[in-house]
């Protein structure tokens, strides 16, 4: 009964992950179709409520938030997948690597160059590049990188260390196969599953931390929507419209507990499997 009610309970939350993720996508997809509506100001129609032909109301220029909304959704998800990409890219690489050589130069380096990057945090040092480069996506995509590989560098040299001491990898090695055979075809597949959990976490704080940037002015340049600041160009007349921040606001709720709800559900499945 405790399993049956633990699959139920995993299955729930893929199933409404997935489904929130599949209405952001949806709605993302339909951007560039609606990017002229996301920009055309109309001051006659600005802050006017919610209605059947415009259900999210507009801003205080008159542009379409359900627009706008997709049209940031496409820059948030399009920006974030590409942080994490790259981050896990950089992280296993260099993870597999380090955990096979473990004890050499080589994997003590890599492990103070991780100190080194976790001790700055990506917002504060998207706000430091932001100071000496300007603003834009490049500088957060540059800094959100630099800080997001550890996550996976840490999980990919942990998986290794432990599994280049495995039986069928020491035959392997003893019947002369070479380091990189072996990490593809033994020990990277026992490291994907993992992977995925944290790429999918990954996804909803990426999202989440360039929202939080976006509201302090660094990233996309205006005229161009994104959903953090799309909150704080309505800030100012949040009781005259508060439609104009709940709906990005909600957005990026929605988005965020999405990929969570996902990343919970393969974390439990990929424990299951770990522990079978």
């Amino acid at each position: 009964m405790s399993r049956s009610r633990s699959i139920l309970s995993r299955n729930i939350r893929l199933s409404t992950g997935l489904t929130l993720i599949s209405v952001v996508v949806a709605l993302s997809a339909s951007g560039p179709l609606l990017e002229h509506r996301a920009l055309d100001q109309n001051l006659d129609q600005r802050l006017k409520a919610p209605s059947v032909q415009m259900p999210f109301g507009t801003d205080a220029l008159g542009r379409n938030i359900l627009a706008r909304l997709a049209s940031g959704g496409v820059n948030s998800l399009v920006l974030s997948s590409l942080c994490v990409t790259a981050s896990l890219i950089i992280g296993v690489l260099l993870g597999l690597t380090s955990g096979w050589l473990t004890g050499s130069l080589l994997d003590k380096s890599l492990l103070r160059l991780v100190d080194i990057a976790m001790a700055f945090p990506g917002l504060l040092l998207a706000l430091l590049l932001a100071g000496l480069l300007g603003g834009g996506p490049a500088v957060v995509a540059v800094a959100l990188i630099f800080t997001g590989w550890t996550d996976y560098f840490r999980l990919a040299r942990s998986l290794t260390v432990v599994g280049r001491t495995a039986p069928y990898v020491e035959a392997g090695r003893l019947s002369g196969f070479s380091g990189f055979f072996l990490l593809r075809r033994y020990i990277l597949p026992k490291v994907l599953p993992h992977l995925s959990v944290l790429a999918t976490l990954g996804m909803g704080k990426t999202i989440l931390y360039i929202s939080s940037l976006g509201f302090l002015g660094i990233g996309l340049a205006p005229p161009k929507p994104e959903w953090g600041a799309m909150i704080a160009e309505s800030l100012p007349y949040m009781r005259q419209a508060p439609h104009a921040i709940i709906a990005p606001a909600g957005a990026i709720f929605l988005t965020i507990l999405g990929f969570y709800l996902t990343g919970q559900a393969l974390a439990r499945n990929a424990g299951r499997q770990g522990a079978a």
